[in-house]
């Protein structure tokens, strides 16, 4: 199989920067822990197709694309708790489902996902953490 596009924002700044994260608009993510449910909504957000993942990785050349998608986590299947004072971590985890819908779109090309329920679950986790300096 040949990769024939690859949406992503790209490396910034590039060659030792952040790989593949961007800032979300305010209120795109909603976050309840205690009903164990999050959603997250990204509309018409600018990244760039890179055609394959070797390209995007050296920063070659790109086009501009726009991509949507809405994630919504919920269902609870377990509860974690992680505490690790060797390596300054803690964190309470939700493993759960998620339901995904994507679309892509650039001049001449556009892709749309199956509908968000027809999503099928490998894995998925909701939580929170602390680390570092915020630890204690």
């Amino acid at each position: 199989m040949t990769q024939i596009h690859d949406f992503n924002p790209g490396i910034n700044p590039f060659p030792s920067g952040l790989f593949w994260t961007i800032r979300f608009p305010e209120g795109s993510v909603h976050v309840d822990l205690d009903n164990a449910t999050a959603s997250m909504r990204v509309n018409n957000k600018d990244v760039e197709d890179y055609f394959s993942i070797g390209n995007a990785l050296s920063d070659g050349p790109s086009i501009p694309a726009n991509v949507f998608y809405h994630i919504r986590w919920s269902g609870v299947t377990d509860r974690v708790h992680v505490r690790d004072t060797t390596n300054h971590f803690v964190g309470d985890f939700i493993e759960d489902a998620a339901t995904v819908a994507w679309s892509a779109s650039e001049s001449g090309f556009a892709f749309t996902s199956d509908p968000a329920d027809t999503s099928v679950t490998a894995f998925a986790e909701i939580g929170q953490e602390r680390n570092g300096v915020f630890f204690s």
